[in-house]
């Protein structure tokens, strides 16, 4: 028998793994009523992938991409008071007016479109003053790419509060920060309450907890 399905779910367990298919509810009845005799025997599966679907596949928005938006559309939503569909329509139309993207569903669009507004939702958010339920960085493919925009917004890489630009890597003691020359130094914008933390933990502790690290910038 060959049906299309989807892998739901792979695990790994103590003794091989655990792969999970989905399969449509005709396909489910007729693959039930053909091994309902053997479903105590082991069976021959045969996994056969359509590459050029699956190449398609990757270039679309992820899961995580999209879970990244509606967290942020519910942190617009319990700030503002509007309600879900307000808030996504408003900040779709407001994408669409400064980027070169078409109206676009989150069901299919491109990885790349759901990048930037992803990006342009939280420099929406930072603007507003927009308190944030989850690290801004969690999730995101281009970390350094976040990280430049925070300092050049001036607002912290982890919460998105008004911060101030750190060395990520210490210039040393007794030198003028005025007139020294910082350009191959790693830089971070953080808050005053976060940039404590990371000079109480250590830079890489800070680093693995939050997964944020300095970047170069003139």
């Amino acid at each position: 028998m060959i049906f299309n399905c989807e892998i739901d779910n792979l695990r790994t367990l103590k003794r091989g793994s655990k792969l999970t298919l989905t399969l449509d509810e005709k396909n489910t009845k007729i693959l039930l009523s053909s091994i309902v005799n053997f479903t105590d025997k082991p069976l021959q599966v045969n996994l056969g992938i359509d590459a050029a679907e699956q190449l398609e596949r990757l270039k679309q928005i992820s899961q995580e991409q999209r879970r990244k938006i509606y967290a942020i559309y519910k942190d617009i939503e319990d700030y503002t008071g509007q309600d879900h569909e307000s808030v996504k329509e408003e900040t779709k139309l407001g994408f669409i007016q400064v980027t070169k993207y078409e109206y676009f569903s989150l069901s299919n669009c491109s990885k790349e479109l759901a990048t930037d507004y992803i990006e342009y939702l939280l420099m929406l958010c930072f603007r507003m003053g927009v308190p944030l339920s989850e690290n801004p960085a969690d999730g995101l493919d281009d970390i350094e790419r976040y990280i430049r925009l925070t300092i050049k917004n001036e607002v912290c890489a982890l919460c998105g509060k008004p911060g101030e630009v750190h060395h990520w890597d210490a210039i040393g003691m007794g030198r003028d920060r005025k007139k020294y020359d910082d350009s191959e130094h790693r830089k971070i914008c953080l808050c005053r309450g976060h940039h404590s933390e990371a000079e109480t933990i250590g830079r890489d502790t800070f680093a693995d907890k939050y997964h944020v690290y300095g970047v170069l910038v003139a």
